[in-house]
């Protein structure tokens, strides 16, 4: 079976700084791969690159096997790939509901079949039941990631990059994350995520890439990849 997701010598420069340095990398249908290194290593822009944030100033990107490098950042979306950005984002004065609503108006063709039927399904299945008819600008903040989780879902992607879902989560939140992530996949979504949180890696991924200044210095099973010598040293500063 051909990945989903095929990146070939993805490079991408800012005036002199080189981001991205010819990066490999391919996600499997049905695979939750994760993407760590140190903070400047390349990880959102890889991200900015495949949704079309950013141009790459060189490789391609295939999706499904049809090449969409350097396409605008709605007509990836409406091929099939979400991303939920680091910052937590809604519309704050439209209610959860409606913000849902209005995700799901911008459906594409490349997508998965939708999984949760209504809005208010997928409401439901984020965990937001008991605040569908609040303000988005009122929601903790928790609740606010959980619902960028839900409108990133909304658009029914087949592939799902999440960029440090996390981030800002007590232990339970992180939890009831990983439970639903780990759904994912069942419901036809592949899912690629960047994290600073090893445990939380550990628990979601069972394959990690590895950047460090825009290369790609490992690939491969998570206890592989987190017991290499290389990659204690760079990112974990020699000790997990």
């Amino acid at each position: 079976m051909s990945p989903i997701l095929a990146i070939s010598g993805l490079s991408k420069q800012f005036g002199g700084v080189t981001a991205l340095a010819g990066v490999d990398l391919t996600i499997e249908e049905g695979e939750i791969l994760g993407v760590v290194g140190p903070n400047g290593s390349g990880k959102t822009t890889l991200f900015n690159v495949v949704t079309g944030v950013h141009r790459p100033s060189g490789g391609t990107v295939l999706f499904r096997g049809h090449d969409i490098t350097g396409l605008k950042p709605h007509a990836i979306s409406r091929a099939g790939i979400g991303y939920t950005f680091q910052q937590a984002m809604a519309f704050a004065g439209l209610g959860v509901l409606e913000n849902v609503r209005i995700a799901g108006e911008h459906v594409g063709t490349g997508g998965t079949a939708n999984p949760w039927p209504t809005p208010q399904a997928l409401l439901d299945f984020v965990g937001l039941s008991a605040v569908t008819n609040e303000k988005a600008g009122v929601l903790p903040f928790g609740s606010l990631r959980l619902l960028g989780l839900a409108l990133a879902l909304a658009t029914r992607p087949s592939l799902l990059l999440l960029d440090e879902p996390a981030a800002g989560l007590n232990d339970r939140e992180t939890t009831a994350l990983v439970g639903l992530v780990r759904q994912l996949p069942g419901h036809g979504i592949s899912v690629c995520v960047i994290d600073h949180d090893m445990k939380l890696m550990q628990m979601l991924c069972r394959r990690l890439a590895v950047l460090d200044f825009g290369s790609k210095i490992a690939d491969g099973p998570t206890e592989t990849v987190l017991a290499d010598p290389k990659v204690l040293e760079v990112y974990l500063g020699g000790d997990l």
